[in-house]
């Protein structure tokens, strides 16, 4: 990415950052509405109802741990690389262990991008930029999938 892109990426994420917790459930709660199946492979909270999820500590947690690891991962833009395909490994390998498809991380990626696009009034120009950012980071959660398959 070059400069501009990751002055809008930083600018643009300064809105959902404000309230990580509430950014992260807006995402999920949208996420398994949209894509009710995802809910199944969350052991903790598949039985409960959607209005419930959103008032639910354990639920929350997981939502601003998604925040962090996209907070984590903007601030690093400026660097190299090796420190977000470092982040992005690890959230690949763990969900790989929990034996979640890319499907659902595909599900997932529509969903982020339809929620920032409305937070925080995205144009045509920044969707791209943030398209080129999450494509950047499937990229390495689909590489490292492909390898802890093969290695299976």
């Amino acid at each position: 990415m070059n400069s501009d892109e990751v002055y809008e990426i930083k600018r643009t994420w300064e809105i959902p950052a404000t309230t990580p917790t509430e950014s992260g459930v807006a995402i999920l709660i949208r996420f398994f509405t949209k894509y009710p199946s995802n809910l199944q492979k969350f052991s903790t909270f598949k039985d409960m109802p959607l209005d419930e999820l959103k008032n639910n500590p354990r639920f929350k947690a997981h939502a601003n741990r998604i925040m962090k690891v996209f907070d984590d991962s903007i601030k690093t833009l400026d660097d190299n690389c090796s420190h977000l395909e470092e982040i992005w490994t690890k959230i690949a390998q763990s969900h790989f262990n929990r034996q979640i498809e890319k499907q659902s991380f595909n599900e997932l990626k529509e969903v982020i991008l339809e929620v920032l696009v409305a937070a925080c009034n995205l144009n045509d120009q920044q969707t791209e930029i943030w398209l080129k950012l999450l494509d950047f980071v499937y990229e390495i959660i689909f590489k490292t999938i492909d390898q802890l398959e093969q290695d299976v």
